[in-house]
């Protein structure tokens, strides 16, 4: 039940006594969400449970709670239900991102500070969180001028890190997946007529700032294949891309059979 004031010589009735039983055991009173929650004064002490398809949020405000209230929070939709601090300050050992079957619960310190226990359900089975994307054709690279790379063939993106139409050069981190990525990137060139130097290069929000500068091949001719990879710490939002830059006097082509640019999430 939500948490309420009794007075002296009040009789509770068995819903009542049931609903503070479950309450005592960690349960209490459930209530269902079908999309994004902000929670109320009302739900202290009870449980809330997101149920939906899609990604949703559960938002914590400041002056709704006092210190020592709890809320149990669980998620039992395939869509991951993450906990949002809104007014409120939510700290966590753990993720605040609920995966289907996951749930924790929300202690409050103070009216404007949570700490939220995370009941992390292990599986034998990781899930696995990436996206790989290939060069759709061959492109002309102009002499002498770094250039991003677009894709627009997906192979796969499990989390929709990367869009085929908006910003398609880039692989980028969605909400409720922060953290360490690896990024990969491959670049395949076309017979090179003379000796021609040749690079590629991964860049964060548009900047090699603490990353590998580049991948470099020296006075080469004929075909090259280069490889690139770098683990770099990404705040939702953040994004990453592959450069190349190539010295043959004249254009020259990059291969979409051979050129490709991946990520693998590897946790916050």
């Amino acid at each position: 039940m939500a948490k309420q004031t009794f007075t002296t010589g009040q009789v509770l009735t068995a819903a009542q006594m049931t609903s503070l039983q479950q309450t005592a055991m960690g349960g209490g009173s459930a209530t269902a969400k079908t999309t994004s929650y902000v929670l109320t004064a009302a739900d202290a002490g009870t449980t809330v449970i997101m149920n939906a398809a899609g990604a949703t949020t559960i938002t914590v405000n400041t002056a709704l709670f006092a210190a020592g209230d709890t809320v149990n929070i669980q998620n039992i939709g395939a869509g991951t239900c993450t906990i949002t601090a809104g007014t409120a300050t939510v700290n966590t050992a753990g993720s605040l991102a609920m995966v289907q079957y996951e749930g924790g619960v929300l202690y409050f310190v103070s009216t404007s500070v949570a700490t939220y226990f995370d009941y992390f359900q292990g599986s034998s089975t990781p899930t696995f969180k990436g996206c790989s994307l290939q060069l759709t054709s061959s492109t002309s690279v102009s002499n002498g001028t770094q250039t991003v790379v677009d894709f627009t063939t997906e192979l796969f993106d499990t989390d929709a890190f990367h869009d085929n139409s908006t910003n398609p050069s880039r692989i980028t981190a969605p909400a409720g997946l922060a953290g360490k990525y690896l990024m990969i990137g491959s670049s395949g060139w076309a017979n090179a007529s003379s000796a021609t130097d040749r690079g590629i290069r991964v860049t964060k929000n548009g900047s090699v700032s603490g990353l590998p500068q580049v991948n470099w091949q020296t006075s080469a001719s004929g075909v090259a294949y280069m490889n690139i990879s770098t683990v770099v710490n990404l705040s939702v939002g953040d994004y990453c891309q592959v450069e190349v830059i190539q010295y043959n006097g004249g254009s020259l082509t990059l291969q979409a059979a051979t050129t490709f640019f991946q990520a693998i999430y590897l946790g916050a």
